[in-house]
C-alpha cells in the first residue's frame, strides 16, 4: 500500500491533469448532447402544435385527409379558372376613346369615336357625331383589329388606341 501512495504522490499531477480532461471532454459531449435535444424538442414542438391529449398517428392521419381535401378543391379551382379564362378571352379587354369636334361650328368635343376590343381584337367601333341640329351614332363590327366597313379618321385612332398604339 506503501507503494501505492508514494506513486500517486509521483503521479498526481497527471492524474489531475488527466482527470481534468476527462472532464473537459465529457463536459464538451454534455453541452452537444443539449444543443441537438433542444433542436428535437423544437422541431417535435412544432410538429405536434395545438394536439392536445390526442395520439400523434392519428393528428398525422387527419393532417394528410386534410392535405388531399386541399389538393382535390386546387383541381376544382384550376379547372374553374381555365373555364375563366376561355370566357375572359371574349370579354371586353381594350378600350380606346377619341373625343373630336366634327364640325368647325361646334365645341367641346362632343363627338366621339368608341373602339371595344376583346382579346383577339375582335369588337365594334361605335361612334357618335353632334352637330348643332342633331347627332348620329354609328356602330361598325371589328375583326382582328379591322373592319369590313369604311372607317372613318377618327374611329381608326380610336381602334389604334385600343390596340396600345398612341397617336
Amino acid at each position: 500500500m506503501e507503494e501505492l501512495g508514494k506513486w500517486i504522490a509521483i503521479n498526481s499531477p497527471v492524474i489531475i491533469l488527466s482527470l481534468m480532461i476527462a472532464f473537459l471532454v465529457l463536459l464538451i459531449i454534455f453541452l452537444i448532447t443539449i444543443a441537438r435535444l433542444r433542436q428535437a424538442t423544437k422541431k417535435y414542438k412544432v410538429l405536434v402544435g395545438g394536439v392536445k391529449g390526442e395520439n400523434l398517428e392519428e393528428r398525422i392521419l387527419e393532417n394528410g385527409k386534410k392535405l388531399q381535401q386541399v389538393l382535390f378543391e386546387m383541381n376544382i379551382f384550376r379547372e374553374r379558372l381555365e373555364v375563366v379564362e376561355d370566357v375572359s378571352k371574349k370579354c371586353i379587354q381594350k378600350v380606346g376613346l377619341l373625343r373630336f369636334n366634327a364640325f368647325d361650328d361646334t365645341g367641346g368635343e362632343l363627338s366621339y369615336a368608341l373602339a371595344l376590343l376583346d382579346k383577339e381584337n375582335n369588337g365594334i367601333v361605335v361612334s357618335s357625331i353632334f352637330g348643332r341640329d342633331d347627332a348620329r351614332t354609328y356602330c361598325k363590327d371589328i375583326n382582328k383589329g379591322k373592319s369590313k366597313h369604311p372607317l372613318s379618321v377618327e374611329e381608326e385612332k380610336a381602334i389604334r388606341k385600343a390596340l396600345g398604339f398612341v397617336d
